[in-house]
């Protein structure tokens, strides 16, 4: 188990100062408060919305000269 503490992070509950630490095995990830014992999962995997693929636009700009 890998255990990382966050900096500048504020836990949710008791909003103590960097006190959360994060605790990676290999098929979870969760975030713990040493303060107030607070304990939250993280997803590892997020499904993204599938988006309508919208072309650039391309144009020519032009600059006058000083």
């Amino acid at each position: 188990m890998k255990r990382r503490f966050i900096a500048g992070a504020k836990c949710p509950k008791c909003e103590a100062m960097d006190r959360i630490v994060m605790l990676t095995t290999e098929d979870a990830e969760w975030i713990e408060c040493v303060e107030c014992n607070y304990s939250e999962n993280r997803p590892t995997y997020v499904d993204q919305p599938e988006q309508e693929v919208v072309p650039d636009e391309i144009g020519v700009v032009q600059f006058k000269p000083r």
